[in-house]
């Protein structure tokens, strides 16, 4: 996965992907994107452990693990799942699938709320008093992460395409609204 739609600007450089906000799927596939980078950031920050980690990276990464992980959460927990499963068939098997998103979803939260914390004091330049462990822990939720956003795109979102009549997809693209409106305020 990657932020481009493949298509190169003159110079040869990859053009960034024209996201449709008007769609509540390019909305969740533009969220995946950026906790992909974040993902980078904390394999990055892993890599630098014990001192190296880049304090920039180390807030951008806690900002996106406290606010732009919840709130995509909830947006897939109260806008997509109840749609999708309103409308899938048997042989979809979206009711396990997605089963194993929301426990996934309520493990992440705990690990963000481990580590936001010590990610925030590397920025402010303390030293971490684990960094085995805290390697160990980031590797472990990246490399999961990344395969959780692969699920999603890859069987959720097109399974959800296939399923949700266009008012499902007006009534997600509404509730997502309403929710990241709630999570500006």
């Amino acid at each position: 996965m990657n932020q481009y739609s493949g298509e190169k600007d003159r110079a040869g450089a990859a053009k960034p992907r024209a996201w449709d906000m008007d769609d509540p799927f390019d909305l969740l596939l533009r969220d995946h994107e950026t906790q992909w980078r974040m993902c980078g950031w904390l394999e990055e920050i892993a890599d630098g452990l014990p001192g190296n980690a880049p304090p920039a990276l180390c807030r951008k990464a806690a900002l996106c693990l406290r606010q732009d992980m919840p709130l995509h959460h909830r947006q897939e927990e109260e806008a997509l799942f109840p749609l999708l499963l309103a409308r899938v068939e048997p042989a979809d098997m979206a009711h396990d699938i997605i089963g194993r998103l929301r426990e996934e979803h309520v493990n992440d939260l705990g690990f963000a709320e481990e580590v936001v914390d010590i990610l925030l004091r590397m920025e402010a330049g303390e030293a971490v008093d684990n960094p085995d462990m805290l390697g160990y822990m980031l590797r472990g939720f990246f490399e999961n992460y990344r395969r959780h956003i692969h699920w999603e795109n890859t069987i959720l979102i097109p399974l959800a395409r296939k399923r949700l009549t266009d008012e499902d997809i007006g009534q997600m693209l509404s509730r997502m609204r309403r929710l990241r409106e709630q999570g500006r305020s």
